[in-house]
């Protein structure tokens, strides 16, 4: 029988691009997280592919630190920001028992979310943090790419898809 060696390919990473008024996304989200010590992250819209999924759950399970990174601009027009959030599991659907984690705004959207993102925290990273995240299929770290039309990237921390390993930091 043979054993699996371990994966020495970097851990991946979601980040997804979110029109939010006035911080108003991430202030509920944080609210909730506050209150119940987790929140479901609704992606509307393409969800994102189901080994993809797998991939983020299998990582958890085996205790790899995993972020579902959110960027959106600070303000009319103002400067993306980017909220690390650690994720505890990702869904395809909400269950029923967990509607409390939703924030209330959207809540009545939530037949229409086909990905649902559990988090535990989330906090607003630096421009140095923000600049070593790094998408996958291009190379490029996000700020180079954020503007382009896709709203979702898979993406590694470090500065690399070959996984440079990132300098420490309480939220990576």
């Amino acid at each position: 029988m043979r054993t699996k060696k371990p994966s020495s390919k970097p851990p991946a990473h979601v980040l997804i691009r979110v029109r939010s008024e006035n911080g108003l996304t991430v202030e509920a989200h944080s609210d909730v997280i506050e209150k119940h010590g987790a929140a479901l992250f609704g992606k509307i819209g393409q969800p994102i592919g189901p080994d993809f999924r797998a991939e983020l759950n299998e990582q958890i399970e085996r205790g790899i630190p995993t972020y579902l990174f959110i960027t959106t601009r600070e303000g009319w027009n103002g400067p993306y920001v980017t909220y690390s959030c650690l994720l505890l599991s990702v869904h395809d659907r909400l269950d029923p028992g967990q509607k409390s984690l939703v924030p209330s705004y959207y809540l009545g959207e939530a037949s229409k979310i086909k990905t649902w993102f559990e988090v535990r925290s989330i906090t607003r990273l630096t421009r140095e943090e923000m600049n070593r995240i790094c998408v996958v299929s291009s190379g490029r770290s996000i700020m180079a790419v954020i503007k382009s039309s896709a709203a979702v990237f898979r993406v590694v921390a470090g500065g690399s898809p070959e996984g440079r390993a990132p300098k420490q930091s309480a939220s990576l």
